[in-house]
């Protein structure tokens, strides 16, 4: 071999020594200290050397994970956590505790407490933990039960005019029904905490018991005042006067002015088909258009034209039977008092 290749060959192996003891190899490591992170590359060997070369200070209520003394390697992720005091209620022990967790669920999670399904958890899990923040958790249980009631039927009634002013009849007969109800019976940390309704399905629905009554026939006369009457009649109304073009009598005729009845026409006075309302009922027109009612009447007078739902106004003068013209009413015919 080469008397020069021979004397290389040491000092290129003790170069390699030099460098790799003057340049060790650095790691890549990820310190996450509250909402920061920040990638260092470091020749430190151990967590705490790695702390101590970036000048990072960890006081007594903060928690470093991993521990100070573990090896680094190259990609680790060092955590920093602030630590904070906290009261933890659970299955009847309340113990003050410290945890480096930021949330109630985080809490939770850490301590190893699983919940059941109705647990309730006070405040929500996903509150921020704060210095002296008091977490309780209460065990509910619920117990189900199912039972059938019975939905009774309801009594309606029905206002008619068909029927006389408090005589009833029973239209439809009343049958109960059946309700399927779903409870539970609640206690909170083994203490009962009262019923909860869940759900309620009808089975099958119950039939209304409806009766028919007579109602109370009562219309308000214009001055206020109220006035039982026993028939009512949705009319048209028309208006006349004594004159010739609505009577075909003229002054000086001895039926002139002169009603069916007899009697001499007034205001008030009404033309009727006896067939719908008898001659001598005293009735109230309450009118349904623009003009005003005309009151209480008295049914006297008949007319040709005057025909089944047709009843005729008396007016004095032939310009207001005019203006009047024809307009739907409302025909009460009034009790005797």
């Amino acid at each position: 071999m080469n008397k020069k290749l021979l004397l290389i060959i040491p000092m290129l192996i003790g170069m390699m020594l030099m460098t790799a003891y003057t340049f060790p190899y650095d790691k890549e490591v990820m310190i996450q200290a509250s909402n920061e992170t920040m990638t260092v590359r470091t020749a430190a060997e151990t967590v705490g050397q790695l702390l101590e070369e970036n000048q990072l200070i960890i006081t007594e209520n903060e928690y470093v994970t991993p521990g100070s003394d573990v090896m680094l390697e190259d990609g680790m992720t060092i955590n920093i956590r602030s630590t904070v005091h906290v009261w933890l209620e659970v299955d009847g022990i309340r113990e003050r505790v410290l945890t480096t967790e930021n949330t109630v669920k985080g809490l939770l999670d850490s301590a190893g407490i699983d919940l059941g399904p109705d647990d309730e958890v006070s405040p929500a899990v996903m509150t921020l933990l704060q210095p002296e923040t008091e977490v309780k958790v209460a065990r509910v249980h619920k117990e189900y039960h199912v039972e059938i009631v019975t939905i009774p039927p309801q009594e309606i009634t029905r206002f008619t005019d068909n029927l006389k002013p408090n005589e009833s009849q029973l239209i439809q007969e009343g049958a109960p029904g059946q309700m399927v109800v779903r409870r539970a019976k609640i206690t909170r940390d083994g203490e009962p905490a009262g019923d909860l309704l869940v759900e309620t399905r009808v089975l099958k629905p119950a039939t209304d018991q409806v009766t028919e009554q007579g109602r109370e026939r009562l219309v308000m006369m214009e001055d206020g005042t109220l006035r039982r009457y026993t028939a009512v009649h949705t009319m048209t109304a028309t208006a006349y006067d004594a004159g010739f073009q609505s009577t075909g009598k003229n002054p000086g005729d001895p039926y002139y002015g002169i009603t069916r009845s007899g009697t001499r026409v007034r205001p008030g006075v009404v033309a009727v088909d006896p067939r719908v309302i008898p001659l001598g009922s005293t009735l109230y027109v309450e009118s349904q258009g623009r003009s005003a009612s005309y009151g209480i009447s008295h049914a006297e007078d008949t007319g040709g034209a005057i025909k089944g739902d047709r009843i005729d106004l008396y007016y004095e003068s032939r310009s207001d039977a005019l203006r009047f013209g024809r307009q739907p009413v409302k025909v009460y015919v009034l009790e005797d008092e």
